[in-house]
């Protein structure tokens, strides 16, 4: 069920299948670090149970988890699903987007990914599945219509922001950072408006069926985060227009790899909006890469290690 006049693409679909922050870093330890069990969950993530009861059921519904075989030693286990397997882009960019933060917001800890194959660091990146480019927002145009999805109301946990100050207070990491900024339904929605083409403070209201008071909070924060920049277009009244700053156009490739994954998994109709990679005038193809080879990544052949960034060195964990 979806909000009257919400955009019919990938980033709605992925973010009703998937949920808030909390849901990506149930998908970082299942996928990531191998945690199968509601207690460890809970013990390394640091959530309340009806929280994590409520995210994995989610997950769970929407195909990215599976519950084990009834009477078997794997019936109280989460087992990832092919749809769960296919977020790893989602992660990687997401990862790759909250090591760029600066440095005052790292912490002491990071995931590193080694990318098996080549040996070097896979530094998570999309590319062009035709021509091979990099891919950057600039370069990237979308044929976005009008079109809506249908006129019911999205449940009131879609809504619902995550206590941001959680995230990370017992595993802390590049993709918990990102989802600082990302991890709930509208400002998922208004940073893709703002890809979009969107910058009016009405504009935003329109497009997403927001009330007054929640778009003026998320706008606030993904300024004070540097992903927006605020600047006045009309003195009588003041007005404001909403940019995205270089930090923010950086993000693109989690924005894609998030349509990616909704339009695979959660449409049956094709591109929901075509996108076409401008340097190649091909439709757009995104492939997760290593950024050390330029060879494709995929989770069976990368290392993960958790560093310590501090001078005492690294300290490896089970994945």
């Amino acid at each position: 069920m979806t909000e009257p006049g919400t955009r019919l693409d990938g980033i709605t679909l992925t973010s009703q299948a998937v949920g808030n922050a909390w849901s990506w870093l149930v998908m970082r330890e299942a996928l990531l670090h191998d945690v199968r069990r509601f207690a460890d969950f809970q013990a390394r993530l640091g959530i309340a149970r009806s929280t994590l009861s409520a995210r994995l059921s989610q997950l769970v519904d929407n195909g990215l988890l599976t519950r084990g075989h009834e009477g078997s030693s794997a019936a109280e286990e989460y087992l990832v699903a092919p749809a769960g397997e296919d977020f790893f882009a989602c992660l990687m960019t997401a990862l790759a987007w909250g090591d760029k933060c600066p440095d005052g917001e790292v912490g002491n800890r990071r995931l590193s990914v080694a990318h098996r194959m080549c040996g070097g660091a896979a530094s998570p990146e999309l590319r062009c599945g035709s021509c091979r480019k990099l891919i950057v927002a600039r370069d990237v145009h979308a044929e976005h219509a009008e079109q809506r999805l249908g006129g019911s109301r999205l449940s009131g946990q879609y809504h619902r922001a995550p206590d941001y100050d959680l995230l990370e207070r017992n595993r802390p990491c590049s993709i918990a950072r990102t989802q600082i900024v990302l991890g709930d339904w509208w400002s998922c929605l208004m940073v893709r408006e703002a890809f979009f083409g969107v910058h009016r403070f009405d504009e935003f209201r329109t497009n997403l069926q927001v009330s007054t008071n929640i778009l003026t909070t998320r706008l606030t924060r993904l300024v004070e985060r540097g992903v927006l920049i605020r600047t006045q277009y009309q003195q009588r009244p003041i007005r404001h227009e909403y940019h995205l700053t270089e930090r923010g156009l950086e993000l693109y490739p989690v924005a894609l790899a998030i349509i990616t994954w909704g339009e695979r998994w959660k449409s049956s109709q094709g591109p929901l909006v075509p996108l076409t990679h401008v340097p190649c005038r091909s439709p757009l193809e995104p492939e997760l890469c290593c950024g050390t080879c330029m060879k494709p990544l995929a989770l069976a052949d990368t290392e993960i290690s958790e560093i310590d960034v501090t001078p005492k060195g690294a300290v490896r964990v089970a994945r």
